[in-house]
């Protein structure tokens, strides 16, 4: 076979690709100790990121298991149990003489979720429930202050309506209207369905019967009845809906 010639082009290429090779060469031999650690942290890097992804797994079972603790503490009895209880009753873990204790006991446990872990989802839904506490012990600003903390920064609407839900409770609790309407039509305006809207329009609607704002009143039970034919609010409506329209008749 005739040996092929190389042209001047190619063997301009193939000096530098033997020169690049060389100059490799060259290089490793004179730095095989830099090579060797940078292979070392490559390997630790390996098992680093496997040995964190292993630790983030762990932690989110033991979170997991804390605000599922916690929930149960929340949702405890109150009251001494009783001496003989039937036959396959569930132990109950936790239990309260008063319901301030239990309230008490539930705040810390949910607070120091959302202190330890404020931006994951656990995170977020304890601080939900340290506003419906705080609430419920009487400290209205500090649970709206976790409350609006929810909003902020949970990005899934879920947990953001949760909040603004029981925001506009709170607001119809001081008797602002306007800041509870606003909150719950902010809710209506998801398009994903995120929150029962079955659930919102019935209280959007008591909130301007309340507010004696008939027209709106009517408004939003005549949508729910609408809407949401099935649900189990639709009795409780359409009397509201004849009451409503009798009450306008005579006026």
């Amino acid at each position: 076979m005739t040996r092929k010639h190389l042209t001047r082009k190619e063997i301009v290429q193939q000096d530098r690709v033997e020169l690049a090779l060389s100059g490799i060469y060259n290089w490793g031999s004179k730095n095989r100790f830099l090579l060797m650690g940078l292979l070392a942290v490559f390997v630790l890097t390996i098992a680093g990121s496997s040995a964190w992804q292993y630790y983030q797994g762990q932690s989110s079972h033991e979170l997991q298991t804390r605000f599922r603790d916690t929930l149960d503490l929340y949702h405890a009895p109150v009251g001494k149990a009783e001496e003989s209880p039937p036959e396959n009753t569930p132990v109950i873990e936790y239990r309260f003489e008063t319901d301030q204790e239990r309230l008490e006991e539930a705040l810390a446990a949910f607070a120091a979720i959302a202190e330890e872990s404020p931006s994951s989802q656990l995170g977020l839904l304890s601080r939900y429930y340290t506003g419906l506490i705080k609430q419920k012990m009487g400290e209205t600003e500090e649970a709206e202050r976790d409350l609006n903390f929810v909003i902020q920064n949970a990005p899934e609407p879920e947990i953001q309506h949760l909040a603004r839900n029981h925001l506009a409770q709170i607001a119809q609790s001081k008797n602002d209207q306007e800041k509870a309407t606003a909150l719950l039509e902010q809710i209506l305006l998801d398009e994903f369905d995120a929150f029962p809207k079955a659930v919102v329009l019935l209280e959007l609607a008591q909130t301007y019967e309340t507010a004696g704002n008939t027209e709106e009143a009517l408004r939003y039970y005549r949508r729910l009845t609408a809407e949401y034919p099935t649900s189990q609010y639709i009795g409780q409506a359409r009397t509201h809906i004849d009451q409503l329209e009798i009450f306008t008749t005579q006026n």
